[in-house]
């Protein structure tokens, strides 16, 4: 089913569901077996109050979001006296190449009361690695933990304890394994303290989030083996088929969001391409691309580095069918990097994504509905004509209004 979606309150409908409390807190039924495979401690702990969330907010988000004045009039009607335990923890997983290492996520509960549910939320895009959860301890992610759910916020390789490495920009395969295992560190978390933990699941995150909700979606649904079942997915605004992505950059030469440059920074490092970035980047990102692309700079420095314009830093050979040889290193590889083939979701799913966004295609995020609705499984398509940012707050406000009314 294909809706359009213009307001607020009629994307509200569609997370009365998701919101629904879940009557059964409990573990897998194994897990009372198992020794702690993943996780290993927890690095630090923080009490907040709602009232502390704009000054979080401030600290992560493009300023075209933040000067939004909706999104704080909303959060200046709620109950700020609210309260949120916010826990850091390290576990192991697997990078790209299948060897062990030690990552880290945010797990957020609610205060002096029981936990409706467990919500795993990815975050959007951050370029900044001071900006991820366990590094802030709150995030915008992480408001739901104020009205009684329990959210789950992975920093994701590349970020937090593993911020030396590089992050593995739309690595499905991987994205999924590492989300995944902190869904069982939390587990493995809450049965050290004696406390239940659902094994139904809600997954959101908008933006690069987004595929991230299909990633780990799959991975539950195709290699989980520990009992955790998907409740009900919300991809948001996500980019969802690499190859097809870049493609539509190269026809559209422009970008709305300075991901590019990392993605092939990622690839390099992680399938040990030698690129020859002389083939990839022009002046003046050429020379300064150790600085530029560090990850310490806010994406408004980046953007204002770079522009918006794509052909001022790609080599020109970048917008042609042959390329060279650095570039074709790549396209070897990223016809790999989709994350809806060979798959469709058992549990379900509904895809929001507005038809005007210029930061992940529109037809891809179509295409993939397409793929699984005509393969059987129960998923919704919303859409509107924002843009890729005035949706993403449309669909974080979503969530804030109807918790308010709850």
């Amino acid at each position: 089913m294909v809706k359009k979606l213009f307001f607020i309150p009629l994307l509200l409908a569609v997370f009365t569901a998701f919101l629904a409390c879940n009557p059964f807190m409990e573990t897998p039924a194994d897990s009372e077996a198992k020794e702690y495979e993943h996780f290993r401690e927890v690095l630090k702990d923080s009490v907040f109050t709602l009232s502390q969330l704009k000054d979080v907010l401030i600290a992560i988000y493009p300023e075209e979001v933040l000067n939004n004045p909706n999104m704080f009039e909303i959060i200046d009607l709620l109950d700020t006296t609210r309260t949120v335990k916010n826990t850091a923890i390290s576990y192991v997983t697997k990078d790209p190449k299948g060897n062990d290492i030690v990552a880290s996520g945010l797990i957020i509960t609610p205060v002096g009361r029981s936990s409706k549910g467990v919500l795993y939320f990815f975050p959007a895009a951050k370029i900044n690695k001071a900006t991820v959860g366990t590094k802030l301890m709150l995030t915008f992610e992480g408001v739901l933990g104020f009205f009684g759910y329990t959210v789950i916020i992975p920093d994701l390789l590349g970020y937090g304890l593993s911020e030396d490495k590089e992050f593995p920009f739309l690595f499905p395969e991987n994205t999924g394994q590492v989300a995944y295992d902190l869904h069982l560190a939390a587990a493995e978390y809450f049965h050290s303290l004696g406390q239940p933990f659902s094994r139904e699941v809600t997954i959101a995150g908008y933006s690069m989030g987004g595929m991230g909700v299909i990633a780990l979606h799959r991975h539950i649904e195709t290699k989980g083996k520990d009992g955790f079942v998907v409740k009900h997915s919300y991809p948001g605004g996500g980019i969802y088929d690499l190859n097809e992505t870049i493609r539509y950059y190269k026809d559209e030469k422009s970008h709305h969001h300075p991901f590019m440059p990392y993605l092939f920074i990622a690839l390099d490092y992680w399938y040990d391409l030698e690129l020859d970035y002389s083939q990839i980047f022009k002046e003046p990102l050429l020379s300064n691309m150790d600085d530029w692309l560090s990850r310490t700079y806010t994406i408004q420095d980046i953007e204002k580095l770079l522009g918006d314009d794509i052909a001022w830093y790609m080599h020109p050979d970048f917008f042609t069918e042959e390329g060279n040889e650095s570039l074709r290193k790549i396209y070897v590889h990223i016809k790999d990097h989709c994350v809806f083939t060979g798959w469709h979701p058992r549990s379900r799913m509904t895809i929001i994504h507005s038809s005007k966004d210029k930061v992940a295609p529109f037809s891809i995020a179509r295409k993939m509905y397409d793929s699984f609705y005509q393969k059987g499984s129960p998923v919704t398509f919303l859409t509107s004509e924002k843009d890729h940012f005035a949706y993403g707050i449309q669909y974080f406000g979503s969530l804030l209004i109807y918790l308010t009314i709850k």
